[in-house]
């Protein structure tokens, strides 16, 4: 289905495909339920020859007449606008519908083969009154007409959905889960996790998880393998969230997967090893966060990148002229966390890394395997680091492999 689009939170109509359907039949009939909103005046007569050798009267051929339903019924007010509006012509076909919005412009549709059913094929607006006109022949050209008025719903405010990957990123890491975000808190969570979809080729075990009240993730249950297409649709258009609030637009995604990018490092030795689709390419000696910043231990994932970036000590807390506060200027900048953790050069760290812990959380490398990191490394590389002491919390960056297989699926609200 068409989307409407959005301004100043209120969605205006769209502009539909078909604006009449004028369709003139003569067809036999087929019959529909009892539960019609308007029928044609029609009269039938029961002819009675008089016939010496026989009492019996013959019967009627005039045909019924024709019946027009709708669903929802005519009338309907507060309606959803993601529901299909369906019309039905029973003892006869339809000859006319045209749905109408405020400004005139007509609802497409789509006929059925045998013009019984006719039935929306884009999405309505909120807070919108539509004209309804439909008309049904029998077999003798018998019309019935039907017309009135269908309302959507006014909801008492929207809540937007926001994915990552973004529409920017044709291709991310094996590590990449699927976010979606609202800006409104989601109480009816099985709701909204019902009209999400993943689809992909090849097919995955996979499964939705969530973080907090706004925000959801999609994981499989092993690493994605490079080549997969993944197709992602939020369908929470005129889906109630909770509280009469109504998800104000669909969205739809799609990526792929690249080569499955793994650094490992543990704190035994402070290097770095990059594995290319399982295969040692890189060794670069790194120091990592000293004693009183202890890098935490787990599976990080590229989550921004920055030519140049400039640390600030006093966004994490710490003031600039504290003795260990911090203000400059660093190059290939790889964020892995909320929390300040980078993979970045550091020229000044050179003679420690490979050897002591010096930073105050992050990767160092020298300015050539910075460069080479920022290069290759993208959204949804995997980062893993072992044997620090400290342990990274899930929700402090991309952390969603930190989550046991076992324990995220009981984060879905279908479970």
């Amino acid at each position: 289905m068409t989307q409407p689009s959005v301004r100043m939170r209120r969605l205006r109509a769209c502009a539909g495909g078909l604006a009449v359907l004028s369709l003139l039949f003569a067809t036999t009939g087929c019959s529909e339920p009892a539960d019609a909103t308007a029928t044609a005046d029609a009269s039938a007569s029961a002819g009675a020859d008089e016939a010496p050798e026989s009492d019996e009267a013959t019967e009627s051929d005039d045909p019924a007449p024709a019946v027009v339903s709708m669903d929802p019924p005519m009338g309907t007010s507060r309606f959803a606008p993601m529901t299909p509006v369906t019309i039905f012509a029973g003892n006869g076909t339809l000859t006319e519908v045209a749905i109408l919005d405020p400004d005139g412009v007509a609802v497409s549709g789509t006929l059925s083969a045998d013009a019984t059913k006719w039935q929306s094929t884009e999405l309505l607006d909120y807070a919108t009154s539509y004209d309804v006109t439909a008309t049904a022949a029998n077999a003798s050209g018998e019309v019935t007409a039907a017309t009135g008025t269908i309302s959507t719903l006014t909801p008492r405010t929207f809540t937007m959905p926001y994915l990552l990957p973004s529409e920017s990123m044709d291709s991310v890491g094996v590590g990449m889960p699927i976010v979606v975000k609202f800006d409104e808190d989601i109480e009816n969570r099985a709701a909204v996790e019902g009209r999400l979809t993943v689809t992909t080729t090849p097919a995955v075990v996979g499964a939705w998880s969530w973080f907090g009240d706004r925000e959801v993730h999609y994981r499989p249950q092993t690493h994605w393998n490079p080549g997969t297409h993944v197709v992602v649709d939020v369908n929470v258009y005129g889906v109630n969230v909770g509280a009469d609030i109504y998800g104000e637009v669909n969205q739809h995604l799609e990526f792929d997967i690249h080569d499955a990018l793994v650094a490992k490092v543990d704190n035994d030795d402070l290097t770095l090893r990059v594995y290319r689709n399982g295969a040692l390419e890189r060794e670069m000696p790194t120091s990592m966060g000293k004693s009183t910043f202890g890098t935490p231990s787990g599976t990080y994932l590229v989550m921004q990148q920055d030519r140049r970036y400039t640390m600030d000590s006093s966004t994490y807390g710490t003031p600039i002229d504290d003795p260990e506060g911090y203000r400059l200027e660093v190059e290939y900048a790889s964020r892995l966390s909320y929390s300040g953790i980078f993979v970045h050069a550091a020229p000044w760290s050179v003679g420690d890394q490979g050897v002591r812990n010096v930073s105050h959380g992050c990767l160092n490398l020298s300015t050539a395997d910075a460069g080479y990191f920022y290069e290759n490394f993208g959204w949804g590389d995997i980062v893993e680091v072992t044997g620090t002491g400290v342990t990274l919390q899930p929700t402090n960056g991309l952390g969603d492999w930190n989550i046991p297989w076992e324990e995220w699926i009981l984060g879905s609200a279908l479970t």
